[in-house]
């Protein structure tokens, strides 16, 4: 693809490569295969990076929900085409530029930035790539199911380590304090809990995270789900992070009240069912600022 410059200095799009939207649905209408092909080429681009995000979805419980969201994000895209589709395809070279700082993320991250840098990459080259094929109105048109994909990428190590242990400390004073109230013994050293000589270490997976990342992800999709109002899903989002704090302090208190579900299968289902009330939980502040303003004062 050419370009050249107008005496005004401004850059022009080469021959044939016209941005007006008219002219840009024909261009994809007459080159369907287009998009297939650039999927497929992002794929093997990035197939390194997905691998690695892929094993950590595999093989880190914090981040078991990667899976669901390129699939819910995916069915956002699906169910939204009739949308999307109205919107004029406006092909414009600036994707080159979006999808050439992609690739310099992802060589940062090949020679030592980490997968995170790269799982960014893919991102952005994505986006390169719809505004290359179909212009910024269709990436304003695909912002949502985008911006949900951030869910899938692998924790940030640097965020990671410097919230684990504060996490961890304040899991187990709240944990202590339910115990307390419950009229339980509680001896509380730093993340260690004695109650009733029954002593529990709070471990850095007992941080709150694994609670924390698929509720956030659960409550965007609530949000999306149940209300138009794009404040909303923020709210929701906002909402996660007490609520997913709480949860996994309730948790911790659970386990050192009753020692049958401080670990193995009991410990695992006492967190399904936690994280089902969490929803629930969820749920319930969707139906708060969902009323009448006049019943919310009340």
């Amino acid at each position: 693809m050419q370009s050249n410059f107008s005496q005004g200095g401004g850059l022009q799009p080469a021959q044939g490569f016209s941005l007006a939207p008219e002219s840009g649905a024909k261009l994809l209408r007459s080159l369907r295969p287009v998009p297939l092909i650039t999927a497929a080429a992002l794929l093997v681009c990035y197939a390194s990076t997905l691998r690695g995000m892929i094993a950590q979805w595999t093989n880190d419980e914090d981040m078991g929900h990667g899976f669901l969201v390129p699939v819910v994000a995916l069915w956002i895209i699906w169910k939204e085409s009739a949308r999307w589709s109205a919107t004029p395809a406006n092909p414009s070279a600036w994707g080159w530029f979006i999808i050439a700082a992609g690739a310099s993320m992802h060589v940062v991250g090949a020679l030592g930035g980490g997968l995170f840098i790269s799982s960014c990459a893919f991102l952005v080259s994505i986006a390169g790539a719809i505004v290359l094929l179909g212009g910024s109105a269709r990436l304003r048109a695909w912002s949502f199911p985008l911006l949900l994909s951030i869910f899938m990428l692998p924790k940030l190590a640097i965020v990671y380590n410097q919230l684990t242990l504060p996490l961890q400390l304040l899991a187990s004073r709240m944990a202590a304090g339910i115990l307390t109230t419950m009229g339980a013994a509680v001896i509380r050293e730093g993340n260690i809990l004695d109650v009733g000589g029954h002593r529990i270490l709070v471990e850095e997976a007992c941080n709150g995270i694994r609670y924390l990342l698929p509720l956030g992800f659960i409550g965007v999709v609530l949000g999306y789900l149940l209300d138009p109002r794009v404040w909303m899903r923020i709210v929701l989002l906002a909402a996660a992070i007490p609520i997913a704090i709480c949860a996994n302090s309730v948790r911790v208190a659970i386990a050192g009240a009753m020692p049958l579900f401080d670990h193995g299968a009991p410990h695992a289902l006492s967190g399904l069912f936690i994280f089902m009330l969490c929803m629930a939980a969820l749920i319930a502040v969707h139906k708060f600022f969902s009323r009448p303003k006049s019943e919310q004062h009340a």
